[in-house]
């Protein structure tokens, strides 16, 4: 193992596991909503041997000069939620004119924007943006108020730090540097909830923006993150969608009925956590029987594959939790 030598002794470098590794196994283990099916875990991970690795898409996402890419990741990833709420779906015109919904949306948006009027994204005028003014980037997107609060936050941060550059730049190429940073600066991405009396962590928003900075980056320069295999995979609504009708999470009768019913699941309730944290731990053991079988992936990589798997036709609806952290 490396390590560090003084005075002639080698002493090991501690790697702090991820506390939401460690938080999903420990729900798993006391869960009573939401369970692993182990032979369905395999079969699935049989079907993703030979499937390929999404690539970051480029697209809908903006690169270009780094200083004005890496404000745009913050804001992306802070904006990154609960885009379903709503009598219509959320929709942005696509490069083609095609109809872009959710994330993509989103993208595409904060995109235009980066394009079109890059002072946008000054940390001035993020700190003091209002709903008037993300309206005429976003449109009628649900859930305004929360976003405009989120994105004052990353102006916040950045007049603090100078620059983007120079906040990605303090997490010294460390997701989890980088993942402590954010949670430390930014409020809403503090992706926490209380269970049995534990706090346990999900930090779905806060582990994505290493993935993007990864991917808008192409795994150079400020995406070159030493740690990746740190991550876990990012809790969302359509993970757990796709898990369930692979049969991979066996959910208690009640709270099947509730989700096929569009019923809120409330944000913290033990459903809804033991939902985020099978869907973590089902990733974790995916990433294990693909390596017993050749395939070594890490958990984000494996999150990229289910969650594209899961923009088809599937038999049960995601289920419905207003939250900001995904």
């Amino acid at each position: 193992m490396a390590g560090q030598a003084l005075s002639g002794v080698s002493f090991p470098v501690v790697v702090r596991e991820n506390p939401v590794r460690t938080s999903a196994r420990w729900v798993t283990r006391q869960a009573r909503y939401v369970r692993l099916d182990e032979g369905r875990l395999h079969s699935l991970a049989h079907q993703l041997e030979e499937a390929s690795v999404p690539s970051w898409e480029g697209r809908y996402h903006f690169r270009g000069d780094e200083e004005l890419t890496c404000r745009y990741l913050l804001v992306l990833d802070a904006l990154n939620f609960c885009f379903w709420p709503g009598k219509a779906k959320w929709t942005v015109p696509g490069p083609d004119g095609e109809p872009l919904t959710g994330y993509f949306a989103l993208a595409y948006a904060l995109r235009r924007a980066a394009e079109k009027t890059p002072d946008f994204y000054a940390p001035g005028n993020l700190a003091a943006l209002d709903e008037g003014g993300l309206g005429e980037v976003l449109g009628e997107i649900p859930l305004l108020r929360m976003r405009v609060r989120a994105a004052r936050e990353v102006g916040q941060l950045l007049l603090r730090f100078g620059s983007a550059r120079g906040f990605f730049l303090a997490s010294r190429g460390s997701c989890r540097r980088l993942v402590e940073l954010v949670t430390a600066h930014l409020p809403s991405f503090r992706d926490a909830a209380l269970y049995r009396g534990r706090e346990v962590f999900f930090h779905k928003r806060a582990q994505i923006l290493c993935a993007d900075l990864y991917g808008a980056f192409a795994g150079k320069g400020l995406g070159d993150l030493r740690d990746l295999d740190w991550l876990t995979a990012f809790a969302d609504y359509k993970l757990p969608q796709l898990l369930r009708a692979q049969g991979v999470l066996l959910l208690d009768a009640g709270l099947a009925a509730r989700i096929d019913r569009l019923e809120p699941i409330p944000a913290g309730s033990p459903e809804e956590v033991e939902l985020r944290a099978a869907t973590v731990a089902a990733v974790e053991e995916l990433v294990r029987l693909l390596r017993l079988r050749g395939r070594p992936l890490r958990a984000f990589e494996v999150d990229w594959m289910l969650w594209h798997l899961a923009q088809g036709d599937l038999p049960h609806p995601h289920h419905r939790t207003i939250t900001i952290f995904y």
